[in-house]
């Protein structure tokens, strides 16, 4: 390099950010999910094929209808399959009311909406009722029974009777080998439903018995048991928070053979079904007439439908939908025109994830987004209709029976009234609201979380250990009465629920109060025990009996989260429902206010006066009440770090700037200096507003090192950066005049 003289006059580092934003957590850790299910379903799946052919056995059986294939040889040596769940619609679950022309005064149809389907095969996609919406994705053999779930989900009607649920949805179907890392890659690009009507075979299933005689001889362990299988699909739910999986509740209710009891008639679903963030599905009979009364649901039960409870106790099946004879699609001989009747709780649950994809379809309508998981789901349980012989759930129902109706019109008011919430609590604070009795109807209050995955306890008969994480908790509070969500027993399965105490199982809760005082305020409370992992948790509120009111509902946002100490930082309240008024404050209280603002003002401009973690709170109030948001240690105060972009220095005066730093090489005079310090050789014109390093002088090679040295800046949020700056060059030969630099990854 020649020898050179420069002023560099402007240093600007500019950042840049490509792409939207996205839960990159989220997104990596689901692909890193499927990706790791995959080589683990390739190792268990020629595991149990080498078997197979060993013993003569064959790995793939269809009989009656019904489709089994081996998976994987678990640890006891025993082969394990999975098998479809049928055993040989829509007025049962009042869906029928919000399609076009129905008494809801809606038009749903499922357009827009594409649910994915997991089953013993493909659909036939040439089917006359799917119209050209359904895509076969891994090329698996076309099945009868897998054509006839999609059918129920989204047949068009060409037959009128074989319309399915969601009738102008669109569907993608794949086979059920490798499903857990399709889901996840499904969930990863934007899955909302999927359905899965098939289980793996345990207990009595075709005349053998698929027990373990050394855990026990009365009962297959694996009925109610937590293992691996119901763990890899609530870690799919936690990362993919849009994504809700239907699964068919089993079928294995009374089936016998010689040698060992019956199954059931409670704690026999198994393995994916007692998953806690899953919608497990139990079938009825038909009611063609539409729901009437509790007693009209009980009257139909299905006589095959798996009851629960979980080991643990949580209540399983979380919901009912028709399950007896349904007429669908099929293709099961050649034409693209043929219908069967099938029944099991194989037909139960397509008829629900339809449904909901008529839900997820009239949220997207109304607000132009759509509901998280636990809020379809919470929806789907808050309002489903009544069933079995006492108030409250049940191991035989769930929750009831599902109305699509109700569902839908409830979405419909909380577009005028705050009957439908997402919210979010973090360790050490509550949710709180207060409402006031309607007083002609109970208040029922529902909540439903995406729990994290449980850790599977030791392989054992009803191990009671809960698999809950996250235990958020629900109560109602008037005067010195207190109101505890429902719950059961699952040491006595036929018991009525209770609601004397605290639920610390379910991820489902539900309070109800069958005759509030009209015109009383009823506070409803969310708090949580331990420790919440990862911080915080989402949940899922739907309230009904209340007066209509729209209180606020709180959100704030921050300029800048992590500002350096006396930096201005400018709170913004995003709250809806039109506050009247506001009550800011800060943990630690080392805050002053700025430009005139204060605690009470609307959008409040702050410094921080000490560095570390502050919890920001806001409470905000108008004439129908009030809500309150914590954010624990939210804002984050350094001395010197930088991470709000474009970071801009222009030397202005004969200092060095706060929080930047010299090296400078005293030995051999190369001293950085600035602003009106006389440099003796840039144009006599400048005065000041300059960085100066007299480089003439320094000799060539790679003897000069001194630096100017940037504060700290947190370049983790951009993928892009840009540095800009300007320069006087006072002496140049050739060659010179460049600047080199480099920034690598995790400044």
């Amino acid at each position: 390099m020649k020898k050179s003289a420069f002023l560099l006059l402007i240093l600007l580092i500019i950042l840049s950010i490509s792409g939207f934003a996205q839960s990159k957590v989220q997104i990596d850790t689901l692909l890193a999910i499927s990706k790791k299910k995959a080589s683990e379903h390739i190792l268990k799946k020629n595991e149990a094929i080498e078997w197979a052919k060993r013993n003569g056995i064959p790995v793939r059986t269809v009989k009656d209808g019904s489709i089994t294939e081996i998976q994987f040889i678990d640890e006891f040596g025993i082969p394990r399959y999975y098998i479809t769940d049928n055993r040989n619609a829509a007025a049962t679950i009042s869906t029928r009311y919000v399609n076009p022309g129905g008494s809801a005064g809606l038009n749903l149809t499922g357009a827009g909406i594409t649910v994915r389907e997991w089953d013993g095969g493909s659909v036939k996609a040439t089917h006359t009722e799917f119209g050209g919406r359904a895509t076969v994705v891994d090329n698996a053999d076309i099945e009868p029974h897998a054509t006839h779930v999609a059918g129920i989900i989204m047949g068009a009607g060409i037959r009128w009777n074989a319309r399915g649920m969601a009738y102008q949805a669109n569907l993608r179907s794949f086979d059920w080998n490798s499903d857990e890392s399709e889901m996840a890659s499904e969930a990863a690009a934007g899955a909302l439903i999927s359905n899965h009507s098939y289980g793996i075979k345990h207990g009595w299933s075709e005349g053998t018995w698929y027990g373990v005689p050394s855990i026990s001889t009365q009962e297959d362990y694996s009925f109610g048991f937590y293992n691996d299988k119901p763990q890899g699909w609530d870690l799919i739910a936690r990362n993919a928070p849009y994504f809700l999986i239907c699964k068919a509740a089993g079928n294995d209710r009374g089936e016998s053979g010689t040698g060992y009891p019956a199954d059931g008639p409670y704690d026999c679903i198994s393995d994916f079904g007692v998953a806690k963030n899953v919608m497990t599905i139990g079938a009825v009979d038909d009611i063609t007439s539409g729901y009437t009364t509790s007693g009209s649901v009980a009257q139909v039960q299905a006589y095959f439908s798996s009851w629960g409870p979980v080991d643990d106790g949580r209540i399983k099946p979380d919901i009912v939908a028709n399950g007896v004879a349904l007429y669908s699609a099929s293709s099961s001989l050649t034409g693209s025109a043929t219908y069967e009747e099938k029944t099991g709780t194989s037909m139960a649950s397509p008829s629900v994830a339809g449904s909901l994809a008529l839900l997820q379809q009239h949220s997207f309508s109304l607000t132009g987004s759509y509901m998280l998981a636990a809020t379809l789901k919470a929806l789907a349980i808050h309002t489903a209709d009544e069933a079995g012989s006492n108030i409250g759930p049940d191991y035989m129902f769930g929750w009831g029976l599902m109305n699509t109706k109700n569902a839908a019109q409830k979405i419909t008011a909380d577009q005028s009234y705050d009957v439908i919430s997402e919210q979010t609590i973090y360790n050490g604070e509550y949710f709180t609201r207060d409402v006031v009795a309607l007083g002609t109807e109970p208040i029922k209050v529902t909540i439903v979380w995406t729990d994290p995955p449980g850790t599977p306890p030791a392989t054992s008969l009803d191990p009671i250990t809960p698999m809950l994480v996250n235990d958020l908790d629900l109560k109602l509070t008037r005067l010195a009465s207190t109101y505890y969500p429902w719950k059961l027993d699952r040491d006595n399965p036929t018991f009525a629920a209770t609601n004397f105490s605290e639920n610390n199982v379910d991820n489902v809760e539900v309070v109800y109060i069958p005759n509030p005082v009209q015109g009383a305020t009823y506070t409803i409370i969310v708090d949580h025990d331990g420790v919440l992992q990862d911080g915080s948790q989402n949940f899922s509120i739907i309230i009904s009996g209340v007066l209509p009111t729209i209180h606020p509902i709180i959100d704030f946002s921050a300029s800048n989260t992590n500002p350096t100490i006396n930096t201005q930082v400018v709170f913004t309240d995003n709250s809806i429902n039109i506050p009247t008024s506001w009550n800011w404050s800060f943990t630690p209280a080392t805050v002053t206010f700025l430009s005139g603002s204060t605690s009470a003002s609307k959008n409040p401009q702050v410094k921080f006066t000490a560095p570390g973690l502050y919890t920001v709170t806001l409470k905000a109030y108008n004439a129908f009440g009030s809500d309150s948001v914590s954010r624990i240690d939210y804002i984050n105060v350094s001395n010197c770090v930088y991470n709000t972009l474009p970071f801009t220095e222009n030397f202005t005066d004969a200092t060095l700037p706060p929080c930047w730093s010299i090296t400078n090489n005293i030995g051999s005079n190369q001293v950085w200096q600035f602003g009106t310090i006389s440099p003796g050789y840039p144009n006599p014109s400048l005065t000041g507003n300059y960085a100066y390093l007299n480089s003439y002088a320094y000799g060539t090679g790679n003897s000069q090192n001194t630096d100017l040295i940037t504060p700290c800046l947190d370049l983790s949020a951009y993928s892009t950066v840009n540095l800009q700056f300007t320069y006087y060059n006072k002496y140049q030969t050739s060659n010179s005049g460049k600047l080199y630099y480099s920034l690598n990854n995790g400044i």
